[in-house]
């Protein structure tokens, strides 16, 4: 049985071969609203115009298992595949220090997947299905904010809500989602919310959950600007529930 990093690098391998043979239609940019051209512009991925993939190099990153419980250190290691909507995400994390807990988080060719396992061989959570799929083609939509060439695509419909809101609706052959972004006055992307991620519940089942990625501390490396702090919560009834916070130190293209 292998690990799930020898996984996550086999998928790399074929979504780097896929990928290169695709083409993704895109649109022009006066077509998107007036914020997100405003926010591509200062971006720098228009210097990038046969971008593919985007790896996410992530730093100080931390993770909480439930609401009771305190931060648990993670190493992430991210591919973003563009032409075709392909995320996977590695991680790796200890329990009572000694523990070794990985998981993949991924989406590719439409359907999503959560594994999770303890000391590489104990599986502890294999989740596929509707909300999964759902949950992590939407997780796609929100990281416009980290990869701005997203709102480019063709799978990505763009409405206007004022000058300092959007909706993003993403479509992969006819599974949709959506939520709202929200710019500050220099145009940069602070906040994305939907109701298209679902969270498990006590009982094990999924339910649809309101959820909210931000994004901060926007620097310019390497001729692009992005953002180098990133939180994600669950907006639950009773409390908001933060959950994942990490620093983005690069972005590495078609690598």
């Amino acid at each position: 049985m292998r690990n799930l990093k020898s996984v996550y690098s086999w998928e790399l391998r074929k979504a780097r071969a896929l990928v290169k043979k695709i083409y993704g239609g895109k649109r022009k940019l006066e077509e998107l609203p007036p914020a997100l051209q405003r926010y591509f512009e200062q971006s720098g991925f228009a210097a990038h115009p046969k971008l593919h993939s985007v790896e996410v190099h992530w730093k100080d990153t931390f993770l909480k298992f439930s609401k009771n419980t305190n931060w648990k250190p993670i190493n992430c290691e991210q591919y973003n595949f563009l032409p075709d909507p392909i995320r996977i995400v590695y991680m790796k994390a200890k329990l009572l220090g000694i523990i070794g807990i990985e998981a993949m988080d991924s989406f590719r060719h439409g359907s999503g997947n959560m594994c999770i396992k303890a000391l590489n061989i104990i599986n502890i959570g294999n989740y596929t299905g509707i909300e999964i799929d759902r949950s992590e083609l939407v997780t796609i939509l929100a990281e416009t904010m980290i990869i701005p060439d997203y709102a480019l695509y063709s799978y990505i419909h763009w409405e206007e809500i004022d000058l300092y809101t959007v909706r993003g609706t993403i479509d992969y052959h006819g599974l949709k989602a959506s939520g709202i972004f929200y710019f500050n006055s220099n145009f940069e992307m602070v906040k994305f919310e939907t109701n298209d991620r679902s969270l498990k519940t006590k009982k094990g089942i999924f339910v649809s959950t309101k959820w909210t990625a931000t994004a901060a501390d926007y620097h310019k490396k390497g001729g692009l600007k992005f953002p180098t702090s990133f939180t994600a919560s669950w907006n639950l009834k009773d409390a908001n529930f933060l959950y994942f916070k990490g620093k983005i130190s690069s972005l590495k293209l078609n690598q």
